[in-house]
């Protein structure tokens, strides 16, 4: 570990113990879904196949998110009518999918501001969901869930900007559930076992089909594509396209979270002048206009199939039936 390494440590653990002695309680159980890592291990995905399964148990999940990059900076409920560029990309999908989402910087204010827009009383089941909120100490959390990529693990264990590492390995302990996402990685979840963690889980990723704007699906046949996406981790990507009867002829990485302009659409269109298909992610597809790409640009629709989902909670004791203290009702 390196002096800037060591700084960053000093800081985060002050950040930390700071945050938890201020920390915050809302009135009914919250769910943090996060990673130790800098993206990539599928955190939109997952939270996306966890409110759907809550949903169905008859649960009313509200999912907080600070909305990376959104431009607009009070809590807001994001809707299909805003844009990324106002609200994050990540938001932005998830609400596509018809989920309450939150974005607020301060998620125990977002939670609050929930509260008093949906009207919710306490008879509700509510459940909040914080997307990215393993480093969100503010907020008060019943069930804490690490990813933890199946393809990366933890890289080369060293802390941004020298590598992919946000917190200390050794806290993974503090996670009441372990998911390895993507790939099956044997050797991981034996490392992770050897560390004392009992409930590890594996979240495979898995094509659903690939998809035109106006929901019109394809069927893959031999066709020649480009690919390009500003994720995480691209090479995941790039795997699960190569698992379909497809011919690659190129590709594009661009930085996570990707805003793409004028010449970055140019640079795509040259790129990809030979291709009968241009494939990217659901994220980078709602950042795109459609008119520039001449009904050719598709995206990749994916799932992520978790685990005993319910097995977990009641092994687990998490009693989400019980409303928490009431008093935090209104705002």
């Amino acid at each position: 570990m390196n002096l800037f390494e060591k700084i960053y440590l000093f800081c985060y653990l002050r950040k930390k113990e700071k945050a938890l002695k201020n920390q915050k309680k809302l009135p009914f159980p919250v769910i943090s879904v996060g990673n130790l890592t800098v993206g990539g291990t599928g955190k939109t995905p997952f939270t996306i196949s966890l409110t759907n399964e809550l949903k169905k148990k008859g649960y009313e999940p509200v999912i907080l998110t600070r909305g990376y990059r959104g431009k607009i900076k009070k809590p807001v409920i994001v809707t299909k009518q805003h844009t990324a560029n106002e609200v994050g990309d990540e938001p932005l999908m998830m609400a596509l999918e018809g989920f309450r989402v939150i974005k607020s910087i301060d998620r125990y204010h977002g939670g609050l501001f929930a509260i008093n827009e949906f009207r919710f009383n306490q008879s509700d089941k509510v459940i909040f969901i914080i997307d990215d909120g393993f480093q969100h100490w503010k907020l008060y959390r019943d069930l804490n869930i690490v990813l933890v990529d199946g393809i990366r693990g933890f890289g080369n264990g060293r802390f941004i900007p020298f590598g992919p590492l946000r917190s200390p390995i050794d806290e993974v302990i503090e996670a009441d559930i372990v998911f390895i996402t993507k790939r099956k990685n044997e050797e991981l979840y034996k490392k992770l076992t050897d560390s004392g963690i009992k409930n590890i889980y594996f979240a495979d990723l898995k094509v659903k089909c690939i998809k035109h704007g106006d929901g019109e699906e394809i069927k893959p046949s031999g066709q020649k594509v480009f690919a390009f996406a500003g994720i995480g981790n691209f090479q995941s990507f790039l795997e699960l396209l190569t698992s379909l009867d497809l011919k690659i002829t190129g590709y594009q990485q661009f930085i996570d979270h990707k805003q793409y302009n004028k010449c970055s659409i140019k640079k795509i269109l040259k790129a990809s002048k030979y291709a009968e298909l241009l494939i990217t992610t659901k994220k980078d597809f709602i950042k795109l206009k459609q008119s520039y790409f001449n009904k050719k640009l598709f995206y990749l629709d994916i799932s992520m199939q978790i685990e005993h989902i319910e097995e977990l909670l009641m092994n687990l004791h998490i009693n989400l039936d019980t409303p928490h203290d009431a008093k935090n009702l209104t705002a």
